[in-house]
């Protein structure tokens, strides 16, 4: 229904008087006024019968195309944020059942063979040092803010939010906990400590974009050829130069004073948090050494994290239907980047289908040496291994979040309450 049928009924002398005999033509109802139209009559019964007459107003208002698309869509887009803290789940499993029906055939091969529990317990070993190499990062990134903050303290919390990036109470996400916790934990500047969850993921998602970029040139040339990696290879060396001036940038003792930040700081929702990064910015314009240790920490901790794919895809015994060590560095920091956009718990299923993609484009550069089923079930197989490693490992983080539970929950609302002063989950 448009405005102006809207106007004519709630304001019927105002549009006579504008418009004259002919106001009723215009609304949709004939000259003589004996009826309106049935499509006109329609609409207004089914609102005013499965909406109170409030919201049916308002869903007039806001429809200017005559139809109740509008309405409709938002009607869907509150549903789903009431019940996305169990359906992101039906989602991912529902992803998860699609790829392992879609490649059955070729995954029962895979799973007749025996698994090479060594290259599984490598694995295992190099991831569980990786991450916690990225904790250790993380606990510079505090320290350099002279918070009374320990070794001891980053593990804790960092464990807990791992935990929680796979089964997070309600729709919060790992960064979210940690972020909340350290900053309930410190008795002031309590934005400048949750914002340094937030520049701890820019680091790590930086440092992934190098490894990536820098795999490029150990790549054999038909791979580096093939129109997917192509575009790939523009995006991962778009996000290393643009993150490394960015951080440069940043830096500089103008730019966190300068104008634009302020602006930003001003800004209704995000503008705390951006405000806390500044004031966090500005202290590590006085250790800079603090800053470039932990990006050559992100980068040790990336290359090991990818190495413990690469022998999971050993320890699958992928053979020829997965791509080489170099391989792996270059296409998996696409798939986990890709997976964060999906938001499903941990990007499951999405991380899977997207390893199968990979595995896809690089046995496609590799002249076809098995059937793309086959590559794209290796993949898959590839990926449900690393996530079992990743899951033994946040086991450890379950022993913490059960002794935290309370103080989790309470950091949890709190952030719920004051999204400003917290950090989302990237």
């Amino acid at each position: 229904m448009s405005p102006f049928a809207i106007e004519a009924f709630e304001k019927p002398a105002v549009v006579r008087q504008r418009f004259g005999n002919d106001w009723r033509c215009r609304v949709g109802i004939p000259s003589n006024g004996s009826e309106r139209i049935p499509r006109l009559r329609a609409d207004w019964q089914v609102l005013l019968n499965c909406r109170p007459v409030r919201d049916c107003l308002e869903t007039l208002r806001n429809s200017g195309d005559g139809t109740l698309a509008l309405g409709a869509l938002k009607s869907v887009i509150q549903v789903l944020r009431r019940n996305w803290p169990w359906l992101k789940w039906l989602v991912a499993l529902s992803l998860l059942a699609y790829l392992f029906y879609a490649y059955r055939t070729p995954l029962a091969k895979l799973v007749a063979q025996k698994p090479d529990l060594t290259d599984l317990a490598i694995a295992l070993l190099v991831v569980a040092a990786s991450i916690t190499l990225t904790f250790y990062r993380w606990y510079l990134l505090v320290w350099a803010q002279d918070f009374p903050f320990t070794v001891k303290e980053a593990l804790r919390l960092s464990f807990i939010g791992y935990l929680c990036n796979f089964v997070g109470p309600g729709a919060a996400g790992g960064d979210l906990i940690k972020a909340g916790l350290i900053a309930r934990e410190q008795t002031s500047r309590k934005g400048i400590a949750a914002a340094t969850v937030l520049l701890d993921r820019i680091l790590g998602v930086l440092a992934l974009f190098m490894v990536g970029a820098f795999s490029m040139f150990f790549q054999p040339p038909a791979l580096l050829a093939h129109p997917v990696v192509k575009t790939y290879l523009v995006v991962l060396w778009i996000g290393t130069l643009g993150g490394t001036v960015g951080l440069v940038v940043l830096m500089l003792p103008a730019v966190p004073r300068s104008g634009l930040m302020r602006r930003l700081i001003g800004l209704r929702k995000v503008g705390p948090m951006i405000g806390a990064l500044v004031n966090a910015v500005l202290l590590y314009q006085s250790r800079g050494r603090v800053l470039v240790f932990c990006v050559i920490i992100s980068i040790v901790g990336h290359f090991g994290m990818l190495s413990g794919f690469y022998f999971c895809s050993r320890a699958v015994q992928a053979g020829a239907a997965a791509p080489g060590y170099w391989g792996h560095l270059l296409l998996i920091p696409g798939a986990e980047v890709g997976a964060v956009f999906v938001p499903v718990p941990a990007g499951l299923g999405a991380f899977e289908g997207l390893v199968a993609r990979s595995y896809e484009v690089a046995n496609q550069a590799a002249g076809n040496q098995v059937p793309a089923n086959a590559a794209q079930a290796a993949g898959v197989a590839t990926a449900i291994a690393y996530r079992v490693v990743s899951m033994l490992i946040a086991a450890v983080g379950a022993v913490y979040y059960f002794a935290s539970r309370r103080e989790i929950d309470r950091a949890l609302k709190s952030g719920r309450e004051g999204q400003g002063d917290t950090v989302p989950a990237v």
